[in-house]
């Protein structure tokens, strides 16, 4: 450490590669992300305290009115409603693909399972991150894998002479696997100096462990050495908010996620020798075991937050003070009077005087030459604290206003009437629109934070976890599709070869927001008539071409994705399309064998009607040509009217039989077009040979 306070260390290479020297290099690297985040943990705990009304100085003697208590409730309400709904859509979408389907559905299915039950830790970590975001604005969980085996040993077989028949050997039974998330504290992390996240060149969590903990993780020699900062809690530290401070003394151990050479290292104060080194232990993509964080009011100039609060604190104080004000001044308030204290009569009025009561007094004659109880009685001049209360109401509204368009709570969110009393309900539409812009931000940030660290989940089990329990914790096995063993073995074998290209995970902002059911009864009656003018406009043309409702059905899957909360009928969609492509490949697989004759039978009869009809038709042309030839009317004329005819015989042919499909058996295109132009020519042998 002596080398690092002469300022001696330039490059990492100046480090020893020995335990003590990767020791010095963390010291050097913690200390400086330490002071950089400094600032950011002051106003941090600055922001908590307010939220918690936990007041210092002049400020506990202010009116409490914690409107950041109430913004930041309504936020979270808004942001975070109810549980969240995960939803894993296939990288390359194909109708076929019952093998990246299956596998979806698996990982969806071994996801939202726990969602809801007293094992949720997804939604629960995604709530304290909330907090986080919203309060000292860095909201963060990290993603483990655990487990739990045994070993069994089989023993050696022999022959009845000795021989070894069998070797005998020792076999890792897995107990049991899991991935859990766990919270991180705000102020138990750290990371490397940087302007944007991709910079990133470490990440560092903070533990406590015990001295069971840790002789348990480190060894025995090693750890009984580390020191133990964390002591027990006193009588003196009831006013500490450390949580750690309980019945058992604690150390403080660094657990360094370092990027640059994907290794893991631990690292304690007080202890000369890094603790243990790991080589990348998940295999994750990104390596650290961690989305990117939700932070508030990033720049590009460093990748260090700054909480929401700080941005209106002098508002909320502002409030405060008037509001102080403004309590003093309503105590101050009183009817206060003086009179001669040798009317005694004046003190009876108001001691004796019950509703509706008269009051005898003496000299009453003299009370009336002084102006009666008004010319006795001079009252305090409250009308000018009045006066003065009302200003500083209104100057309390301004504030609070100036507080709303800082923080973005404006009245339509807060659900109060606007100012203005009435509005039109365009109005009020457009309000509500560009009042809930920033929310919107927010939800949407909070939206792909929690769908990256579910996939982050995904990424562990696909890589970690065993087939087996893959099967067992998806409940696989009790689907219709779970039927088929061997694609759901085909499936989970994708699932374990290559997550990163079936699925994209996906946490709507909609599935996790306040429900808004009069936005949302308006969302599903614009679906519904829109869905009823597509039917009705497309409806004609399926009439004609029932070919084409594959495609009319992929529109309107295309078509779903611009209304909120289709992803639930989504499913319906993709099993109608799937439907109508089965049929148009067979369409005769779901018909009676005997009706199908029939039919066949009957589009027969018709076609040779027609035919019949058609030829009748062109002997009574011909015969107009040969009549024409007779009299001796020029050739030139007569080579265009048969011409003519047999123009206008091709296109009546062509429409019969586009209309009459009458051979249902199973031949290829090609016979289908050999045979109708087989019978095409045989209807023109007739003219064919008049002509001639």
């Amino acid at each position: 450490m002596a080398n690092t306070a002469q300022g001696s260390i330039q490059q990492l290479e100046d480090f020893a590669k020995d335990p003590r020297g990767m020791f010095d290099r963390w010291s050097t690297e913690l200390e400086a992300s330490f002071k950089a985040l400094g600032p950011w943990h002051k106003q941090g705990e600055k922001t908590v305290n307010r939220f918690l009304d936990k007041r210092t100085g002049i400020e506990q003697e202010w009116f409490r009115l914690n409107l950041f208590y109430s913004n930041i409730t309504t936020l979270r309400s808004m942001l975070f409603g109810k549980l969240p709904e995960i939803t894993f859509d296939r990288t390359n979408f194909d109708y076929n693909d019952d093998v990246a389907r299956v596998a979806s559905m698996i990982l969806t299915r071994m996801l939202q399972a726990d969602i809801g039950t007293p094992n949720d830790e997804y939604s629960d970590s995604l709530r304290m991150n909330l907090d986080d975001r919203l309060l000292p604005g860095l909201g963060l969980s990290r993603v483990r894998y655990d487990y739990e085996s045994h070993t069994e040993t089989v023993e050696a077989q022999f022959d009845f002479d000795g021989n070894i028949l069998v070797e005998g050997y020792e076999n890792e039974i897995l107990d049991w696997e899991k991935a859990p998330m766990e919270y991180v504290y705000w102020k138990d992390c750290t990371w490397s100096p940087c302007r944007t996240w991709a910079e990133l060149r470490w990440f560092a969590f903070k533990t406590y462990p015990t001295r069971d903990e840790l002789v348990k993780r480190f060894g025995e020699d090693t750890g009984k050495k580390i020191p133990l900062t964390q002591t027990q809690r006193t009588k003196e530290d009831e006013t500490d908010n450390d949580p750690h401070k309980d019945a058992w003394s604690r150390a403080e151990v660094w657990e360094v996620w370092n990027k640059e050479d994907k290794k893991v290292y631990w690292w304690c104060k007080g202890y000369p020798e890094i603790l243990d080194i790991k080589d990348d232990p998940l295999k994750l993509a990104g390596f650290i075991p961690i989305p990117k964080p939700m932070t508030a009011n990033l720049t590009t100039s460093a990748f260090m937050p700054l909480p929401d609060y700080a941005q209106a604190q002098d508002l909320y104080n502002e409030i405060d003070k008037l509001e102080t004000r403004i309590s003093l001044i309503t105590e101050a308030v009183k009817v206060v009077g003086v009179y001669d204290k040798s009317q005694e009569d004046v003190e009876r009025i108001f001691i004796e005087g019950v509703e509706n009561d008269l009051i005898a007094v003496d000299n009453w004659a003299m009370w009336a030459e002084k102006g009666g109880i008004q010319g006795i009685i001079e009252w305090m001049p409250y009308e000018s604290i009045a006066g003065v209360l009302k200003e500083l109401v209104g100057r309390r509204n301004d504030v609070k206003s100036q507080l709303f368009e800082i923080t973005g709570m404006s009245d339509i969110m807060r659900g109060a009437q606007s100012a203005g009393g009435a509005v039109t309900a365009t109005e009020r539409s457009l309000e509500a629109r560009f009042s809930s812009v920033r929310v919107q931000a927010l939800q949407d940030e909070f939206a792909n934070y929690a769908s990256d660290l579910i996939r982050l989940r995904a990424e562990v089990i696909s890589k970690h976890f065993s087939p087996e329990t893959i099967y067992k914790q998806s409940n696989i096995q009790y689907t219709v599709d779970g039927q088929n063993q061997e694609l759901v073995m085909a499936a989970i074998q994708l699932i374990k070869d290559r997550p990163d290209l079936i699925w994209r995970v996906c946490v709507k902002p909609e599935s996790v927001s306040m429900v808004d059911y009069a936005q949302l009864k308006q969302e599903r009656t614009e679906y519904i008539t829109a869905l009823a003018t597509y039917f009705q406009s497309m409806g004609p043309m399926l009439e004609k071409r029932p070919e084409m409702e594959p495609l009319m059905l992929q529109l309107l899957q295309w078509g779903l994705a611009g209304f909120k909360g289709s992803s639930e009928i989504e499913g319906l969609v993709d099993n109608a399309v799937e439907e109508a492509q089965r049929a148009i490949q067979n369409p005769e697989k779901d018909q009676d064998p005997e009706q199908i004759k029939a039919q066949d039978n009957e589009r027969q009869r018709q076609h040779d009607l027609q035919m019949e009809d058609l030829r009748t038709q062109n002997e009574v042309k011909l015969t107009q040509v040969k009549a024409m030839a007779d009299r001796g009317e020029i050739t030139h004329e007569v080579d265009e009217r048969i011409r003519e005819i047999m123009a206008e015989t091709k296109q009546e042919f062509i429409k019969e039989e586009a209309q009459a499909t009458f051979n249902m058996e199973e031949e290829s295109h090609e016979t289908d077009e050999f045979k109708i132009r087989e019978r095409y020519r045989a209807s023109l042998k007739p003219v064919v040979s008049r002509e001639t």
